[in-house]
């Protein structure tokens, strides 16, 4: 006889834990590597702006704040010298948020400790196992923009 798993209400309060502990994985790897001013939002903002940039009002869009929390968190990251604010290319009344150097750098940072993440997890459940998971994942977050859980 099997035993019974958890009951499927715990669902969303176990993968809240599973999210909590890998962006504390992350986030203590990237503090760790001398960013101790990081914080897991910071990591949405770098996520939205890493290929194109974004303005300050996207970016609010994205995290589900005010245009004035986005910009503070943007002049943050600018003092610590993660982003830069220039010029947007079509807009004349925006600016355009853009990773520096050192905002690639972080960023392929925590991309490589998600990606240890990963192979931590597909080491101690197996390859078959994996691939459903993240399928499982993918299809439950299809429609889904990562937020900052306020």
């Amino acid at each position: 006889m099997s035993t019974p798993g958890p009951p499927m209400a715990d669902l969303p309060f176990l993968l809240m834990r599973a999210q909590a502990a890998v962006t504390e994985h992350i986030n203590s790897r990237v503090v760790a590597h001398g960013h101790p001013g990081l914080r897991p939002v910071h990591g949405l903002v770098f996520a939205r702006i890493a290929s194109a940039g974004a303005t300050v009002n996207e970016i609010a869009t994205h995290l589900g704040v005010t245009k004035q929390s986005a910009s503070a968190i943007v002049e943050t990251l600018e003092d610590q010298g993660y982003v830069t604010r220039g010029p947007h290319p079509t807009d004349r009344r925006a600016r355009l948020v853009e990773l520096t150097r050192r905002g690639r750098a972080v960023t392929r940072l925590a991309a490589q400790s998600a990606a240890d993440v990963a192979a931590d997890l597909e080491c101690d459940i197996g390859h078959d196992a994996m691939a459903t998971v993240v399928g499982a994942l993918q299809r439950l977050g299809a429609d889904a923009t990562p937020r900052p859980l306020w």
